[in-house]
């Protein structure tokens, strides 16, 4: 190494022997870079023959590198790769609104300014939404799935698809524990063009969700018509006491914990994973100012077995099988 200090002017000759090391160096150095370089041309020369192995003719070879083949990035291999908007424009043709007409009865008091009154019972028409999902259709109807706190007690239910037309329903069976029902609707009642514009659901394996998993949540959110939410499976296998039956004993099922939206109008609507297949049926949430983000659906393969008992074989040839 030269050193330099002020006023000082180095020797000629330590100059000369400095420039021949550094000579020498660089000669050395080009040499080793010579044999590595060809070392390596070998070695990706070598590799490239074996993963062609086709012959002179074959045609052009596209390779991964190592990273890229970890990520298995081609698209036989990808596993739920639909957007959320492709989801949403496949499943909302599924998914209908439903309005519950029904009676309450209420007590009032009748009285002249309190005195000498008595109690009278009185009944009056309500209506409160909820959500649907197609799941078959025979050659004369259409079977929906729901949650039976959506149709309990009803009147009348209308059911709205998504081109906008409307049409009423029958109960075909329920079950209050599990809080499952199925609705029908005569194909006779409704237009070739809400025929065509409607789709049925395919079901999923509800079993196959892991904690982490993107879902998707469609339903009538507080009335307004069907909204698209999104989240993840925060826990599968959620025991949780929803109510009490007949008898006063508290219920308690299994769920899927979503942190998807689920508001007023979406119970019974569709949880859906990121293939688009329903996995669930949005049945329920915490509400509370100190919970956010804590909905849950009663799994889809539950869903399956209950249904399959309330609506006829035939079907499902139309549709899904369950």
């Amino acid at each position: 190494m030269l050193y330099h200090h002020p006023n000082r002017v180095p020797s000629a000759a330590p100059v000369r022997r400095h420039i021949r090391r550094l000579v020498r160096r660089l000669a050395s150095l080009c040499l080793s870079g010579a044999i590595l370089g060809g070392a390596a041309a070998c070695a990706f020369s070598g590799v490239s023959g074996v993963l062609a192995d086709g012959g002179a003719d074959s045609a052009p070879q596209t390779y991964l590198s190592a990273s890229a083949a970890a990520l298995d990035l081609t698209d036989a291999a990808r596993k739920g790769g639909l957007d959320v908007s492709d989801i949403a424009e496949e499943a909302l043709p599924s998914v209908v609104s439903i309005t519950n007409i029904s009676v309450q009865e209420l007590r009032q008091y009748y009285g002249w300014f309190g005195f000498n009154g008595e109690w009278r019972t009185i009944q009056r028409e309500t209506s409160s939404c909820g959500s649907g999902v197609i799941v078959a259709r025979s050659a004369s109807a259409l079977y929906i799935v729901t949650n039976y706190h959506v149709i309990e007690g009803a009147r009348t239910l209308s059911v709205g698809f998504a081109d906008g037309a409307a049409a009423e329903a029958e109960v075909v069976g329920s079950d209050a524990d599990l809080d499952l029902a199925v609705i029908k609707v005569g194909l006779s009642s409704l237009s070739a063009d809400t025929r065509a514009a409607i789709a049925v659901a395919e079901f999923g394996d509800s079993s196959a969700l892991k904690v982490g998993n993107q879902v998707v949540a469609i339903g009538n959110a507080l009335g307004y018509g069907q909204s698209v939410t999104t989240g993840i499976v925060s826990a599968v296998e959620r025991s949780v006491t929803t109510g009490t039956d007949d008898a006063g004993e508290p219920v308690t099922s299994t769920y899927i914990q979503t942190d998807a939206a689920i508001n007023p109008g979406n119970s019974g609507g569709a949880l859906l994973n990121m293939d688009g297949e329903l996995v669930g049926i949005n049945s329920a949430k915490v509400s509370s100012e100190e919970v956010e983000g804590m909905g849950y659906a009663i799994p889809g393969d539950q869903v399956r077995s209950v249904i399959s008992a309330m609506i006829p074989a035939s079907a499902f040839s139309g549709g899904t099988a369950v």
